[in-house]
Parts: C-alpha cells; sequence; structure tokens
C-alpha cells in the first residue's frame, strides 16, 4: 500500500488565501449599473429634449430589470415614454406621472441580455423654468439570467440639467409692402385642402390655387414661419395653382404676389395649419382635495399637444349618452352633472383642433353618508289615529319619504331636518287599515345623498270595540250555523228514530198477522188434503187408496208441513230484528 501524506495547512493560512481566492475574482461576476444618457446637458424652457435608461450588464447576462425615476414637477414634465430595444416582455407597460413626477418600468428578456449600453426606456421631457433640475432612480433592480434571478444591481446613476430661460426677442418688425401704382391687386388664394384658415388640418399636403389676371407676366410665391414675408421664388411664366407636400407640424403662411408691366403688386399671406398628430398625453385625475361625498365632482383634464390647442372633450358617463363640452376657458376641467352614490366610470375624448383625438378612462366612487333613522313611530295604530313619526339625520338636510300602501302604491313626501337633525313626518289625513312600509333617503346642504334607511312598518287596525265587535260577529257567524245543524241533526235522528219505531211496529203486527194467516192457510190446505184423500177412497170399490196414491199423499203433508215451518220460521225472525 502506499500512502501518501497531505500536509495539513494553519487554519490562519487557510483563511489568507480563500480570502485571496475571493478579491482576485473578477468585479463584473456580480455587478450592473442603470444610468441616463445623457446624464447632463443644457436646454432652454420649453423645450423638449430626450433622454435614454441605459443598462451595462458588465459582461454578464441579465434577463429583467425595473425600476422607478423621479423628478420635480415644477421644472419637467413627460411628453412621451417610448419602450427600448434590449426587453421584449413588460409586466406592464413603462407608465409616467406628471402630477406625481414618476416613471416606472419593469421589462425583461427570456433569452438574455448582455452589454454596455442597453436601452431599455427613451423619454422625451420638457422643460417648464430655468434652474438647474436633477433626475434619479428612486428604486431599481436588474436580474442575472442565473435561474434564481439573483439581483446584480449595483448603482443607479442619474442626470442633471441646466434649465436656462428662454430669450425674449423682439417681434421682428414688419414692414409693409408699398406695392407701386398700378400693380396687381393681391391675389385671391383658394384651397380644397386647407380652406379655412384660421382652422388646423391633419393633412400635410396642400393644393392651393388663384387665377391670374391676363396682364400678369409673372408670379412670386414663398413658404415660411412669418406672417408678413415677401416672396421670393419667381415663376416668369405664371401659375395658377401649387402643391405643397411635407408641410411642418404647426403654422406656415404661404406667400403669393403677381408682377405686371408696372412691377410686383399687393402679397397675400394665406395661413395654413397642420397639426397630423394626436395629443401626446392625456390623463384624469381627480383634485386632491376633492370631497367624495358631493355628488357634483370636478375633473381635471391633463392634455399635452405638440401643436395645437385642446379645448373640446366629447364626455360619457356610466356609458351614458355620450355629450360634448367645450373647455372655452382652457381650465383644464370639467364639472360632472350630479351623481347618485356609488361607483362611476368617465370616458373622456379629447380632440386638437385638427380633429386627431386621445381617450381615456377614469373611475371613482361617490361616498353616501349615513343612511337616516327612525327614532320613534308606533308600530301597530287604529284608523282613528294619525301617526307622528320622527327620525335623525344630518342638519339641514332634505329627507324624502316613501310610504308604501297596501295596495302596492306609493306616496312620496319631503320634510327638512333641523340644526339638530331631527326631523318629523305626520301623514296627510288618517291611514286606512292594513300594514303600511315606511322608508326615508336624506340629501345635504351640499347635495350628497344618503344610503336608504331601514325601512319599518306601521299596522293600521280597527278601533277596540268595532274590533270586539268584529270578533263576536265573526264567532257567531261560526257558532249560529254550527248550532242550526246539529239541531237538524237531531230533529233529523228524532224523526228516524220515531219513523223506525212506528215501522218496526207495523212490522212486527203485520208479521203476526202474516203468520196468523199463514197458519189458517196451510191449516185449511190439511182439511182440503184430508177431504180430497177420503173422496178419493169413496171411489175406490174397496173403499182404500192403493199404495201408491197413499205414498203421494203422504209425501204431500210432508212437503206442505215443512213449507209451514220455514215461512214461520222466516217471519219470527223478522220479528227478532225489528224487536
Amino acid at each position: 500500500m502506499i500512502r501518501v501524506n497531505v500536509p495539513i495547512l494553519p487554519r490562519w493560512l487557510l483563511v489568507g488565501v480563500l480570502t485571496s481566492i475571493v478579491l482576485l475574482l473578477p468585479a463584473s461576476a456580480l455587478a450592473a449599473t442603470l444610468s441616463l444618457s445623457p446624464s447632463t446637458g443644457v436646454y432652454t424652457a420649453g423645450d423638449t429634449f430626450t433622454t435614454r435608461v441605459l443598462v451595462n450588464t458588465q459582461g454578464q447576462p441579465i434577463n429583467a430589470a425595473d425600476g422607478t425615476i423621479t423628478f420635480n414637477t415644477n421644472e419637467l414634465s413627460v411628453v412621451r415614454v417610448s419602450k427600448g430595444s434590449i426587453f421584449n416582455l413588460w409586466t406592464a407597460d413603462p407608465t409616467y406621472s406628471n402630477s406625481a413626477g414618476t416613471i416606472t418600468f419593469s421589462g425583461g428578456n427570456p433569452t438574455g441580455y448582455t452589454g454596455s449600453n442597453g436601452t431599455i426606456l427613451t423619454v422625451t421631457f420638457r422643460s417648464k423654468g430655468s434652474g438647474n433640475t436633477r433626475v434619479q432612480f428612486s428604486q431599481g433592480s436588474v436580474l442575472a439570467a442565473d435561474g434564481r434571478g439573483t439581483n446584480v444591481l449595483t448603482s443607479m446613476n442619474g442626470g442633471s440639467y441646466t434649465i436656462a430661460a428662454a430669450d425674449v426677442a423682439p417681434e421682428p418688425e414688419v414692414i409693409e409692402y408699398v406695392a407701386p401704382a398700378n400693380t396687381p391687386a393681391a391675389p385671391v388664394v383658394r384651397s380644397s385642402t386647407h380652406g379655412d384658415q384660421s382652422s388646423y388640418y391633419t393633412s400635410q399636403t396642400a393644393q392651393l390655387s388663384w387665377t391670374v389676371p391676363s396682364d400678369v407676366t409673372g408670379v412670386r410665391t414663398l413658404l415660411d414661419g412669418n406672417s408678413g414675408s415677401i416672396p421670393t421664388n419667381v415663376y416668369d411664366t405664371p401659375i395658377s395653382e401649387i402643391t405643397l407636400e411635407d408641410l411642418d407640424e404647426g403654422v406656415q403662411y404661404f406667400h403669393i404676389q403677381f408682377r405686371n408691366a408696372e412691377g410686383w403688386g399687393r402679397v397675400t399671406h394665406y395661413r395654413l395649419a397642420v397639426d397630423s398628430e394626436p395629443p401626446t398625453a392625456f390623463t384624469i385625475a381627480l383634485p386632491e382635495d376633492a370631497d367624495l361625498a358631493n355628488p357634483e365632482q370636478t375633473l381635471l383634464l391633463q392634455v399635452e399637444d405638440d401643436t395645437s390647442a385642446v379645448e373640446r372633450f366629447i364626455v360619457e358617463i356610466d356609458g351614458g349618452e355620450p355629450y360634448e363640452y367645450i373647455d372655452e376657458t382652457a381650465s383644464g376641467t370639467i364639472t360632472l352633472p350630479p351623481l347618485t352614490p356609488g361607483r362611476h366610470s368617465v370616458i373622456v375624448e379629447a380632440f386638437d383642433e385638427a380633429g386627431n383625438s386621445l381617450i381615456d378612462t377614469f373611475a371613482f366612487n361617490i361616498l353616501a353618508f349615513d343612511k337616516p333613522q327612525f327614532t320613534d313611530y308606533p308600530s301597530q295604530i287604529n284608523e282613528e289615529v294619525i301617526p307622528v313619526i320622527t327620525g335623525i339625520t344630518r342638519a339641514n338636510a332634505t329627507v324624502e319619504l316613501t310610504l308604501r300602501r297596501p295596495a302596492g302604491d306609493a306616496s312620496t313626501y319631503t320634510v327638512t331636518s333641523d340644526e339638530s337633525g331631527t326631523f318629523t313626518f305626520i301623514p296627510e289625513g288618517r291611514l286606512s287599515q292594513g300594514v303600511y312600509e315606511l322608508s326615508a333617503v336624506a340629501i345635504d346642504e351640499n347635495g350628497a345623498q344618503s344610503e336608504p334607511s331601514d325601512t319599518i312598518r306601521i299596522a293600521v287596525q280597527q278601533p277596540g270595540y268595532i274590533q270586539i265587535g268584529s270578533f263576536l260577529i265573526s264567532v257567531l257567524s261560526i257558532i249560529i250555523p254550527l248550532v242550526a245543524m246539529v239541531a237538524l241533526l237531531i230533529l233529523g235522528l228524532w224523526y228516524m228514530v220515531s219513523r223506525f219505531r212506528r215501522l218496526r211496529g207495523g212490522v212486527r203486527r203485520e208479521s203476526r198477522e202474516a203468520l196468523e194467516i199463514l197458519r189458517q192457510e196451510f191449516a185449511a190446505l190439511s182439511a182440503e188434503l184430508n177431504e180430497q184423500k177420503q173422496l178419493l177412497a169413496k171411489s175406490r170399490k174397496s173403499g182404500k187408496l192403493t199404495k201408491a196414491e197413499s205414498g203421494l199423499i203422504t209425501t204431500l203433508e210432508a212437503h206442505y208441513t215443512e213449507a209451514q215451518k220455514r215461512v214461520e220460521k222466516e217471519i219470527e225472525d223478522v220479528e227478532d230484528i225489528v224487536e
């Protein structure tokens, strides 16, 4: 056997070796950064600028990142946020809030990404005021593609930007062109695409035409952003129309001038306003101090459009009929009609001056205050009494009471609570017999509505003495027919018994008579048989009957004797039954 001796290192040396190995590992093994590019810049107030949100993986694959970016809402506002190229899956689309000053994102790539300059987002800001402003990461994470989702984020680098005040340049002096005498009048320009000079259009192609007088020898045109420019593009052969393509967003002017033998005439300046893009952002919100118990709510309409104004809105509340709202004062608010307590949804479509639109939705709850309470009311009354019912709710509130009658129809009454919130309700006139249901809803001085009250029930009955009389009548109406029925039954039984007795006596009498008659008849029959027996014997020479004749007579005697006994027995049975 071969033994190998392995030296045992001292513990302090082993610890030192392991520490050295850890320190010598590449620093990029567990490192990634989030940053903004450019991180600095100088911009003019009112201008827009774009910055990118980048991730540097330090050579390690990642498959997800998220974060929240903050900015000063008094100095910057977000115009738009666009997705970058390295992530193709998003738990939710990137969002921003110009009221809260935040931008949030959360995306990923299942196949992983490795790089030092990966664009997650592109953010376009609009500068508001002058000074230095910072855009920073408030939180974030970068997850490694290691199967465990290890957060490898080590640093987040924001941006610092300088906003310079806009130069207030004096309005350029417009020198009115004075045309020489006898030169052509200003051309009359017409357009089939941009006919109204005061309006914006979505088309970036304008078709313009004019009539050229017979003495005109040349035409001069120009397209620029100045409302008073003198044309410089000369057409020695007069033209009567022109097509302008790829017009810039915003307002431009087409200038045209005719020339005749006397020189250049007066200039026409034709305004062309183009807005081909919808508003860049639209959000609906409630004011921070909104009282959700107030049925009349005012919504904030925050619309951003780079070109034309947004004043026209189409509003739809809870799926109802849409209506138009014009924000003539540019307040950025809309007051909704009174709403009942509960959840409401609003869909608003914002239109710019060219008719481009953007839709946003908003939902909120109108709160109801506590339901009125009935504090004093009778549960039972008679028809002669008018009830007095009291309750409590908000002070100086209008209380609408609904009294539902036994027939199912309802009556509505209105009373007002006093300074302490107490209200009193007295029905008009007496209530007829039956069970009534009463409920209430209160509306306070601001128009806020309460929840419906609990329903109370009041039973209206007849007065006591009438009620007792009715009870007696009800009892007697049962007893009298019952007594009559018993009397009739007794009378019928008595009649039947009497009749049965008479019938039994008659049957007994008749049966006795029948028995007596039967015996008499059988006795007569026996005598007749003996007489016939004697006559038959006399008719014989010997004076005696033959043996056959004697047997026949004996049989007859036995039969009628047996018949007599049976009939007598049946008559006796009838007598026994009727005893």
